[in-house]
C-alpha cells in the first residue's frame, strides 16, 4: 500500500474527501494520521482478528511514544460477529487505553468512525462503512468520508460529541478478560455471519518451520526420557520465542492436558521482550488468558504470565507464587541464568518442565550453563548452521576501520561506553565519519538498510546527512524527533525508504524480510546485542545476501565481535562471508 506523505495529507482538504476502498483502501489514510496524534477514538460495530492485527503496529506506536498517546475504543456484540481473539489482542495493548463494548441486546448497532485528535487542536475523522476488519481496512468496497476539523468545525464537533455519547451510554461496559470469556461462551456467530456478509478472518496459527520441528522433536524425546529441564541454543533469527510457544502446545498434548488448564511462566530481563513474547504466544494460544508481572502491571491469575526477572526475583514477589504454581517455565536469554536474580527464580520454582533459551550459550564468567539445566543440551543450531541449512540468509561481513574515533578517550565504566556528557555522540556524529558511512553504504549496501546508532542525536544526524545527499532516510527512537516506527518499517519494506537509523530499537522483533543492509555505527559492548542487531537482516528471502558494514575501532570491546562471528564464518563452508 502507498502511504500518503505529509504534503499529501496537508492537501487533503482540497481533494475528494470520500475514500471508496477497492483501489483506495482506508488503512493507508489511517496510518498517515497516527503520527503526532495525542488521542485516537474508534467506534466500530465489530472487530475481527485480522483487522486488529493490521492496525496494531500503529496503535502500539501511539501508546508507546514519549508522553504516551491515548486510545479510546468501543465496539459491539451485535449478532456475535466480533471475534474474541480480536478482543484479546486489544486487551494485550499496553498504555493509556479505554476499551469498551456496547451490549446490543437485540438493538441494531452499526457505527464506524475513526477520530484523530492532535495537541495543537487539529483533528481528522473518518466516518463511513469500515469496521475493524482486514477487508474493510483493505480492498473491500467501503465508503468513508474524511472530515478535516479546520475546514468543517461543526462536522468534526458532531462526530466527537456522538462518540462521547456512545462511550458513556448505559449499555456500554468496560472490556475485560471475564467479559470476553462470557461472550465466547454465549456467542453463536456461524448462522448469522453468512446472512450479513461478514467473512471469517480469524488468523490461523502459524506452523513451525523445519528447524523448529527438529527442535520440537528433540524436546519431545528429552521429556520422554524423563528429563525435566533442558537448554536450547538457536541463533538469532531462528525463532526461539516461537519455538517455546509451539513446545508449550506440544507439552500439553504429550501430557493429555487441556492447554488452557496449564500455567506457563515466561521470564526475561527486558520489558520489550515480554511484550513481543506475549504477542507471539497470543498467535499460538489465542484463547489463553495472558498477563505481565513487571513494573506497574502485576497480574497474578493469568494462565500465561510474562515476568521481568528484576521484579519477579524479589522475595516479596516470589512469595506470591507457590513453587509448583507453573507447569512449564521458560527462561529467555539463559546465558544470564547464573546471575543472582535468575538463580533466585530458578531455585524457587519447581515446574514439570524448564526450558532455557539462548542464542549464545557461552557465559562470560566461564561457568557452565548446562549445570542449570540438568546437563541437558537438547538442541543447538548456531548462526553458521542456520545459514548452511538455508534457514537464515547468507551474508557478507565488512569490518571497516573506525580510524576517525579514538575510543580510548571515550568514558568507559562498568564494562560499557557512557555518553552522559555526549562525548561518544560528539565522536561519532561527525561529517567525515558520516561521509565514510555513506560511501560504504553506496559501495557495499543494498536497497533497504538499518543503521544502529549510539544516541538520539547520532541517529538524527545520520538520517539528516543521508537525506541531504538524496537518500530516503529517517531516524526512529523514543524521543519526539523520531519518525513513526510502524510507518517507517512499512515504508522500508515497501522500498519507499532506503535507510532507517535507530537507537536501542529493532534489536528484536522486527519483521522487515527484505532488509539487506546493516550498518553498525556504534560500539556495542554486548556480544548478544550485537548478534541481535546482526540478526535483523537474516530473514531469508530468495536471492538476498545480507551486507553487514561494521565499524571496528581501537578498543578491546571490538574483539567480542570476532569472538561471536569467527565460529560462524568457519562453519559456513561455501556461504558468503
Amino acid at each position: 500500500m502507498d502511504y500518503p506523505t505529509k504534503d499529501e495529507q496537508a492537501d487533503w482538504p482540497h481533494r475528494d474527501s470520500l475514500i471508496h476502498g477497492d483501489d483506495d483502501p482506508l488503512l493507508p489514510h489511517l496510518a498517515a494520521c497516527f503520527p503526532g496524534a495525542s488521542r485516537v477514538c474508534i467506534a466500530v460495530a465489530f472487530v475481527l482478528d485480522q483487522g486488529v492485527h493490521a492496525l496494531r503496529p500503529y496503535l502500539q506506536d501511539l501508546l508507546e511514544r514519549e508522553g504516551g498517546g491515548e486510545l479510546r475504543l468501543v465496539t459491539g456484540d451485535y449478532f456475535g460477529v466480533t471475534e474474541p481473539h480480536g478482543l484479546q489482542r486489544l486487551l494485550d495493548l499496553e498504555g493509556n487505553t479505554q476499551l469498551k463494548v456496547f451490549e446490543t441486546k437485540g438493538q441494531a448497532f452499526h457505527p464506524k468512525a475513526y477520530i484523530f485528535h492532535y495537541p495543537d487542536g487539529h483533528g481528522i475523522a473518518f466516518v463511513g462503512s469500515s469496521n475493524l476488519s482486514k477487508s474493510a481496512l483493505g480492498n473491500g468496497v467501503e465508503w468513508n468520508y474524511r472530515i478535516i476539523r479546520a475546514s468543517d468545525e461543526a462536522g468534526f464537533a458532531t462526530v466527537t460529541r456522538q462518540f462521547d455519547r456512545l462511550f458513556k451510554h448505559a449499555k456500554t461496559v468496560p472490556l475485560s478478560e471475564q467479559w470476553i470469556l462470557d461472550y465466547a461462551a454465549r456467542r453463536r456467530p456461524s448462522e448469522t455471519r453468512a446472512i450479513i456478509g461478514v467473512p471469517d478472518e480469524s488468523i490461523n496459527a502459524p506452523e513451525p518451520r523445519e528447524i523448529q520441528r527438529q527442535c520440537l522433536e528433540a524436546l519431545r524425546a528429552s521429556r520422554a526420557a524423563g528429563d525435566t529441564s533442558g537448554l536450547v541454543v538457536l541463533a538469532t533469527g531462528l525463532g526461539k520465542t516461537w519455538l517455546s510457544a509451539f513446545d508449550v502446545q506440544a507439552f500439553a498434548q504429550e501430557a493429555g492436558d487441556d492447554i488452557e488448564s496449564l500455567h506457563i511462566l515466561f521470564v526475561a530481563h527486558r520489558d520489550e521482550i515480554l511484550g513481543q513474547a506475549l504477542e507471539t504466544f497470543r498467535k499460538i494460544l489465542p484463547r489463553a488468558t495472558m498477563g505481565k508481572y513487571s513494573g506497574a502491571e502485576k497480574t497474578l491469575d493469568a494462565a500465561v504470565l510474562f515476568a521481568s526477572v528484576q521484579t519477579l526475583s524479589r522475595q516479596a514477589h516470589l512469595d506470591r507464587f507457590a513453587p509448583d504454581r507453573f507447569d512449564y517455565v521458560i527462561i529467555d536469554e539463559f546465558h544470564h541464568a547464573s546471575a543472582t536474580t535468575y538463580r533466585k527464580v530458578l531455585e524457587h520454582f519447581q515446574p514439570r518442565f524448564l526450558l532455557g533459551l539462548t542464542a549464545t550459550p557461552e557465559r562470560t564468567d566461564g561457568g557452565d550453563l548446562l549445570a542449570l539445566c540438568g546437563q541437558n543440551l537438547v538442541f543447538r543450531c548456531d548462526l553458521g548452521d542456520g545459514v548452511h541449512r538455508k534457514e537464515l540468509s547468507p551474508f557478507e561481513y565488512y569490518g571497516v576501520p573506525d580510524s576517525e574515533v579514538d575510543y580510548a578517550k571515550v568514558p568507559w565504566r562498568s564494562g560499557r561506553f557512557v555518553d552522559t556528557d555526549g562525548q561518544l555522540t560528539q565522536a561519532l556524529a561527525t561529517e567525515k565519519r558520516a561521509e565514510n558511512a555513506l560511501h560504504e553504504w553506496q559501495k557495499r549496501g543494498g536497497v533497504r538498510g538499518l543503521g544502529f546508532c549510539c544516541s538520539v542525536e547520532h541517529a538524527d544526524y545520520m538520517a539528516q546527512f543521508f537525506r541531504e545527499r538524496g537518500v530516503a532516510a529517517v531516524a526512529v527512537h523514543s524521543k519526539p524527533t523520531s519518525a513513526p516506527s510502524a510507518n517507517s518499517l512499512q515504508d522500508l519494506e515497501a522500498g519507499r525508504l532506503a535507510m532507517v537509523f535507530c537507537v536501542d530499537m529493532f534489536n528484536e522483533g522486527v519483521d522487515v524480510p527484505h532488509v539487506d543492509t546493516i550498518l553498525m555505527l556504534r560500539p556495542t559492548e554486548s556480544r548478544i546485542v550485537w548478534l541481535q542487531q546482526f540478526g535483523r537482516g537474516l530473514r531469508q528471502v530468495q536471492g538476498k545476501v545480507l551486507k553487514v558494514v561494521d565499524y571496528i575501532g581501537n578498543h578491546r570491546v571490538f574483539l567480542t565481535k570476532l569472538q561471536a562471528l569467527l565460529p560462524t564464518m568457519l562453519g559456513m563452508g561455501d556461504s558468503h562471508t
